[in-house]
Parts: structure tokens; sequence; C-alpha cells
């Protein structure tokens, strides 16, 4: 046999020589659960700091579309105050010279068919 099958059958080139240089198994384990705990603790800062930025749009969110009921609102009564009957005949009466007909000049059709 050469040199290096004989190594590997001593186990001296075992898979874990490398780490076994520097840490016994017990040491490794700490070291593995140390860097799996410091990932998850900086994992729900991430996740913490994304919730807050997405809950603080949505809050801005709400309160967009509370103006724009507002607004809507707003909008709405506008209109009815322009489209009032009485205003609407009175524009009709100073810029077109339109006027009511007389009761007896109104004529009525009808249209549906005579059962």
């Amino acid at each position: 046999m050469n040199a290096a099958a004989r190594l590997l059958n001593q186990g001296t080139l075992s898979r874990g020589w490398a780490f076994s240089l520097f840490f016994t198994r017990a040491q490794l384990t700490s070291v593995i659960m140390i860097l799996a705990l410091l990932t998850s603790a900086l994992g729900m800062v991430y996740v913490t700091n994304v919730t807050r930025g997405l809950n603080s749009g949505f809050e801005q969110a709400l309160e967009d579309q509370n103006q724009l009921h507002v607004q809507w609102a707003q909008l709405l009564l506008e209109k009815s105050t322009w489209m009032m009957p009485a205003r609407v005949q009175q524009i009709a009466e100073r810029q077109y010279q339109m006027v009511l007909p007389e009761a007896k000049s109104i004529v009525v059709i009808n249209t549906s068919p005579d059962i």
C-alpha cells in the first residue's frame, strides 16, 4: 500500500480531520447552535422591520381612502347643488330665454299600444 492509503486507513486523513484540528465535536455543535441562534435572531429583526413598514403603508392607504371618501361626499353635495331644479330653471330662463308653456299648449302623446 502506498502512504496515502495507509493514512486513510489509520484515520489521519478522515473526513472531519480539518474540523478536528480546531474544534472538538461538542465545541462544533455549540458553534453551529450559536450560528443558528444568530441567524434566527437576525431573521426575526428583518421580519419585524418589514412588518412595520407594511403596516405603516397600510395605515397611510387607509388615511388616503378616508380623505377620498370625504372629497367624494363633498363633490356629491356640490353636484346636487348645481343640479337643483330651481337653479336649472333660473338659468334656462335667464341665459336661454326659455319659458314654461301654458297648460293649454301642453300636448300629451300616448305611445303605449291600446289593449
